[in-house]
């Protein structure tokens, strides 16, 4: 009668326990499928209960008890006579008149309790009996539920609610598989969605074995969810295990000859792992966990009929993408390349879509993917959108040998949606003038059915513009293709050519309209719903770097890793921007190796999705200089840079990075400054300010003018106004102030004493603490302990204001 004893590895679930625990309700009810912890939560609850309250626990054990079984256990319980308990009516008064408060639970309450039983415990429910229920069930029970929510005297939580989020999954995981790594944990949570006995059984398998877990996930599916059910429901199920989706009137389209519809209603009744697909509540999926265990019953001539009667009745209901799916696990490629034909651009760029088509290029053969023209093009686009640009070369020139058609016109139209693809490649490949050559063309000669060939004319158009130095005409060129994509009601599009007009104000520091527009496009893919996670992956990453430009370190990683981790599960090659700006952060925070290591990462993930170097290298590259740079490494620096500067030179840079030349000239300046070469710097200082206020890079302004105003400085050159503030990603912020840390005040001191552990000595100097010198370097306070250390070291001295004295002693400091 009392609460079973909590099981071994117990995790304690806090917020569902403050939830149940919070107020008072006479009924709180746990309804969900087998394994959701139920019966544990209940336990922890009544391991709480109040000093006064009562507790008795009744196992039911889904089995039901007559009206008269129950009320006589229910007496027992209590401690009550003979001639209550066998009297449903005196029990029912002896509550009734009662003044000890009770917490009566009912676990695992079934769900084919007789109507006198449901009557009883309705009536004991609008009774004044100061008695709390706590029910646990898999099915909701036949009472008269909707009264008591009126009354504000229900709490139910089902699946979703008794599900484990994410972080307790990975608490448990760290807990129960400690080698665990984030891909197995990302597989497990979409595997179950939290399901605490699918986790716990495939968690439990040594080594992770999925086989051994996939055994034990049905011998526990076998007993508690199979063998109450009918053969004609078990068979449903067994088939649903293999359907992405389902509804009651598509099982009485797919099977006409029973009553699956009516089968698949009673099961949906009785909670048995069904997820909700969609919104309108009409279609539904059996839990990953639940049907990769349930697969494998069928026999395989009645597999491939299932899956090609699915296939027809999917595609008739608009599901265009899991029809095809299920033509290729019948071994039906031309079916599913056909099938590709049908879907959109829009599609393409939604949700996790992009990653979804590219592994379709890897399990389709050549001769399907080159079955038509269409197909051929949208091959292109999702090539090209992942950057992966010798593979797209390859599909246009196929393109390309589909002409000459029948007709001239339907020449033509062929062949300008070919150059927009070409001039596409081009632009992507660095080749300015080829993407406006084609572009340009093929904007002359595109149908009003093809805007998605005009949207992306008028996108690498604009998009060579700003990497070409040409604001004016880069916004025009994005407002063309907002307005076409917007007239089309394409979501997808829109929000994506918002994401590089939103570049391109930070680019022109204009960075409170920039965040503005970011938050309209986050508004939008909000209003649209569905997840759309290559969307909120560019979106994240634009607000991590607003943030990083506003010096909030902390809200930009967590948006940069947010954004990557969608990003990669949707295949954006994007992702190399959220690693290059955690490599800047971590720099930030002056932990220089794990800057490099997200630059590893970088290249790795770039490596591995196939993408061209021409789309990446130049960026990553341009990372490491910055962290020599913030090592004041300048020796070493000077050939990188130059040979960069070099590479890149004949042509235009990556058109997602339109100012990497203005960024290495900058840092080849500073180089020279640090070494010594005043007089190159100044005047390379000088022709790159010229050059950001006439292409309209201001961002890259006050970094400029700061650099020219400190190195006039050190040149006894005085110029009238304040120098700009400098943002905290800047390479300048935190190197001196007068006379800056770049040059070392004395010949001797350059041999001894680190540029920045002289910035750190000018601080001590000023009288500031160790983590004020942290906050004004941006390091981090165990970095600027160790440069105190060798500071002192170097200097022969134990102590701060003793090296502060020999500083000055040896012209070091004035």
């Amino acid at each position: 009668m009392a609460p079973p004893r909590a099981p071994s590895g117990h995790l304690q679930r806090e917020p569902l326990e403050e939830r149940l625990l919070g107020r008072t309700y006479r009924l709180r009810l746990l309804c969900a499928p087998a394994g959701y912890g139920k019966t544990v939560l209940l336990n922890d609850c009544m391991r709480r209960c109040n000093d006064g309250v009562r507790c008795l626990w009744l196992d039911l054990g889904g089995h039901a008890p007559t009206l008269a079984q129950f009320c006589r256990r229910l007496a027992d319980g209590l401690g009550l006579g003979p001639e209550v308990a066998e009297d449903t009516e005196a029990l029912l008064c002896a509550l009734t008149s009662s003044k000890d408060h009770c917490w009566l639970a009912l676990d695992d309450f079934p769900a084919d309790a007789s109507a006198e039983l449901n009557t009883w415990i309705d009536r004991l429910m609008r009774s004044q009996a100061p008695v709390q229920l706590w029910v646990s069930c898999r099915q909701r029970p036949a009472w008269k539920l909707a009264r008591l929510l009126l009354e504000g005297e229900l709490l139910e939580l089902g699946a979703r609610q008794l599900a484990f989020s994410r972080d307790e999954l990975e608490t448990l995981v760290g807990r129960l598989d400690p080698l665990a790594n984030a891909t197995n944990t990302a597989r497990l949570w979409q595997q179950t969605q939290g399901w605490c006995a699918g986790v716990r059984l495939l968690l439990g398998t040594s080594g992770r074995n999925e086989r051994a877990g996939a055994s034990w996930m049905r011998e526990y599916l076998g007993g508690e969810l199979l063998a109450p059910l009918s053969e004609e429901e078990r068979m449903l199920l067994m088939s649903a295990a293999h359907l992405p989706r389902l509804s009651v009137d598509f099982c009485e389209r797919l099977w006409p000859q029973g009553n699956a519809g009516a089968l698949l209603r009673g099961l949906l009744q009785s909670e048995s792992f069904f997820l909700p697909v969609g919104t309108d509540g009409l279609w539904y999926r059996l839990l990953p966990a639940v049907a990769l265990a349930l697969q494998g019953e069928l026999p395989a001539p009645a597999l491939n009929r299932l899956r090609l009667d699915a296939c027809r009745l999917l595609c008739e209901a608009g599901f265009i993408d899991e029809a095809i799916e299920l033509a290729l696990s019948t071994q039906q490629p031309e079916m599913a390349a056909s099938l590709m034909e049908r879907l959109t651009l829009d599609w393409m760029f939604s949700e996790r879509h992009l990653h979804t088509w590219l592994d379709w290029l890897t399990r389709l053969p050549q001769r399907a993917l080159e079955s038509s023209p269409s197909l051929i093009y949208l091959n292109g686009r999702a090539l090209l959108s992942s950057w992966r640009l010798d593979d797209a070369r390859a599909h246009i020139a196929r393109l390309a040998w589909a002409t000459p058609q029948p007709k001239a016109s339907h020449h033509s139209r062929l062949l300008a949606n070919w150059q927009a693809l070409q001039g596409t490649l081009s632009g992507l490949s660095g080749d300015a003038a080829s993407a406006r050559a084609h572009c340009q063309s093929a904007l002359q000669h595109l149908e009003l059915r093809d805007w998605p060939s005009s949207f992306l004319c008028y996108s690498t158009l604009a998009r060579v513009a700003m990497a070409a130095g040409e604001p004016e005409q880069a916004r025009a060129l994005l407002d063309s293709s907002l307005q076409l994509a917007r007239r089309h009601g394409c979501i997808a599009s829109e929000v994506l050519i918002s994401a590089d007009r939103i570049r391109q104000l930070i680019l022109y520091g204009e960075l409170d309209l920039a965040g503005a527009v970011l938050q309209e496009c986050f508004d939008l893919v909000a209003a649209d719903g569905g997840s759309h996670d290559l969307l909120l992956s560019r979106l994240m990453l634009l607000r991590g770097e607003l943030y990083l430009l506003r010096g909030d370190l902390a809200a930009s990683e967590r948006l940069l890793r947010a954004g990557l981790e969608r990003g990669i599960e949707s295949s954006d090659p994007y992702v190399l921007h959220a690693l290059i700006g955690l490599s800047e952060v971590a720099a930030c925070k002056g932990e220089l190796e794990q800057a490099r290591l997200h630059l590893r990462n970088a290249e790795r993930h770039m490596q591995r999705g196939r993408v061209s170097e021409v789309c990446y290298k130049g960026l990553i590259d341009y990372q490491y200089l910055r962290l020599l740079a913030r090592q004041q490494d300048w020796q070493s620096i000077l050939p990188l840079v130059r040979k960069a500067i070099a590479d890149g030179a004949a042509c235009l840079p990556p058109l997602h990075a339109p100012s990497l030349p203005q960024r290495l000239q900058m840092l080849l300046a500073l180089a020279e400054w640090g070494v010594g070469k005043l007089d190159h710097a100044v005047a390379r200082l000088q022709a790159l300010l010229d050059t950001c206020e006439r292409l309209g890079f201001y961002s890259l302004l006050p970094e400029v003018q700061v650099a020219r105003a400190r190195i006039d400085q050190q040149r006894g050159v005085l110029r009238p106004g304040d120098a700009p503030a400098l943002a905290r990603t800047s390479l300048l912020a935190g190197w001196g102030g007068q006379g800056s840390a770049l040059m070392l005040a004395a010949p001797g001191a350059r041999d001894s004493l680190t540029s920045r552990e002289i910035s750190v000595l000018q601080l001590v100097a000023h009288g500031l603490s160790n983590q004020e010198i942290s906050e004004q370097l941006f390091i981090s306070l165990n970095t600027v302990k160790a440069h105190t250390v060798k500071i002192n070291h170097k200097l022969g001295v134990k102590r701060r204001t003793q090296a502060v004295m020999r500083a000055k002693s040896l012209g070091m400091l004035a």
